[in-house]
């Protein structure tokens, strides 16, 4: 096929998956009924540019990485230090000390 249409293909796609936010790991048949059949790249544009769907996806891959990129959640807030507890002050009364028994 033409490098042309191979690109307008490629082009189509790219745009499609980012405005979706679909995987890189789709289906065609998923894919389609996300996009909406109307709007969807025929199967028939996907077999004589690139043979087969899997290899529409891997071109995405190379051709747009950011695609790739999942974003990142935000990292989960750090639990707050506990409270030291400060060692109990000593009573003014001492307690009274046990009989040493002599055996």
């Amino acid at each position: 096929m033409a490098v042309r249409q191979k690109q307008k293909v490629l082009d189509i796609a790219y745009a499609q998956f980012k405005k979706h936010g679909l995987a890189l790991d789709i289906d065609y048949k998923e894919y389609a009924r996300v996009v909406g059949s109307q709007d969807a790249l025929h199967a028939i544009s996907v077999k004589r540019s690139f043979k087969a769907w899997k290899y529409l996806l891997h071109a995405l891959k190379v051709k747009h990485p950011d695609l790739g990129k999942k974003p990142e959640p935000a990292p989960a807030p750090k639990p707050a230090p506990k409270a030291k507890v400060a060692p109990a002050a000593p009573s003014s009364e001492a307690a009274p000390a046990e009989e040493k028994s002599e055996d």
